[in-house]
């Protein structure tokens, strides 16, 4: 779906929105695979233009940008590193614009920098790329897929179960809810487009749901579920437009703890109160600082407390905390697990942390916890 936007058109501020969460996890992602692989994949199934009509940068050029600029731009330019990037649009006007915006970026680029342009479909483009690996009997390289359609065709689910049985395979779909709904569910004819989506005729019940808002969250917790059967997890955030009706979700989906954790981040930065939403009609520069402060201490108080259910009598290392606990809670990051640390420790009656003790006897200072400290929860 073109959505009759033209070759270009203005970037609306969800948008925006989108792209920070994307370059602010790219700026993560690089370093991070690159650190342990000489090969990495970054695929934009809908590429667009590559750029908008008041000069802003399109989704491929972002990510070009964050690898080009980076400042551990040595671990992806290292020697026998090789980062690929696949740019895929339909659209034969949009399709020429990306191919001139990437050729004036391209002088800027580290020679291992290999971009691939296709004028095709994503399905048409990543079928292929899969079944080379399939036939040969090899893995994809470690891989982060972003899929952002104006609507909800073009990206069935049986693609991404394909996608899902490569092991260091990462997904970030834009779910275009309110053409699902203003648009397919009103058409039968359509509804064969909405089986490919979901993988099976599971959405057909929310047909039976009167209720939009419970209608939503079914289908939004069929197509997680959808995608977590697969052998993900899955991340959702909601974008509200400008009439206070969901335009789309995101949806992100990993197997690594690293790559949930960084995501979680990115959201959080896009939505500072960790209600992963965004909504148009907020001045995006508004920080709402009381409501953050709020929010982020009812966080804290949680995951501590689960943090003590789960580890009472225990002596517990602080990166098992990091990979087992935090990275898979639905909303913490690393700055809430120092706060449930402290409240446990400090605020509690009694304490229940009893020790922190830090490798090779080093002295440790008050309410800090080192990377590779061991903590004593209490009986």
């Amino acid at each position: 779906m073109s959505n009759g936007l033209g070759t270009i058109w203005e970037i609306p501020p969800h948008t925006k929105a989108k792209h920070e969460i994307l370059r602010y996890y790219l700026g993560a992602w690089f370093p991070i695979l690159a650190s342990i692989h000489l090969r990495l994949l970054y695929v934009d199934g809908f590429a667009g233009p590559g750029e908008y009509k008041g000069g802003e940068d399109g989704s491929p050029i972002i990510a070009l940008k964050v690898a080009q600029g980076h400042a551990l731009k040595h671990k992806l330019t290292r020697k026998g590193m090789d980062l690929v990037f696949y740019f895929i649009e339909k659209e034969e006007a949009r399709y020429q614009n990306l191919e001139r915006k990437v050729a004036e970026f391209k002088p800027q680029l580290p020679s291992n920098f290999r971009i691939e342009p296709r004028h095709a479909s994503f399905k048409e483009i990543f079928d292929s790329i899969l079944s080379q690996i399939e036939e040969q009997n090899k893995q994809l390289a470690p891989s982060f897929v972003f899929i952002d359609p104006f609507g909800p065709t073009g990206f069935p689910m049986s693609l991404i179960n394909r996608l899902a049985q490569q092991p260091r395979s990462e997904v970030l779909i834009t779910f275009n809810y309110q053409s699902l709904n203003e648009w397919f569910l009103q058409d039968p004819r359509k509804y064969k487009y909405l089986d490919e989506l979901y993988g099976s005729d599971v959405w057909r019940r929310a047909l039976q749901i009167a209720d939009p808002d419970q209608k939503e969250e079914y289908l939004m917790n069929a197509y997680q579920k959808a995608l977590e059967s697969l052998g993900w997890k899955g991340l959702p955030f909601r974008m509200v437009n400008k009439q206070n009706q969901t335009q789309y979700y995101l949806f992100f989906a990993t197997r690594s703890w690293r790559g949930m954790l960084a995501m979680k981040q990115a959201m959080w930065n896009a939505a500072p109160t960790g209600d992963f939403q965004y909504f148009d009609l907020i001045d995006p520069q508004q920080q709402h600082l009381f409501d953050k402060e709020l929010y982020d201490e009812e966080y804290c108080k949680e995951l501590a407390n689960q943090l003590y259910l789960s580890y009472r009598g225990q002596n517990i290392e602080k990166p098992a905390l990091i990979e087992n606990d935090v990275a898979w809670h639905p909303i913490c990051i690393g700055r809430h697990l120092t706060r449930a640390l402290r409240i446990l420790e400090y605020e509690s009656t009694p304490p229940r942390i009893t020790n922190v003790e830090l490798p090779s006897g080093r002295g440790r200072r008050r309410m800090t916890y080192a990377e590779d400290c061991i903590i004593t929860f209490a009986p």
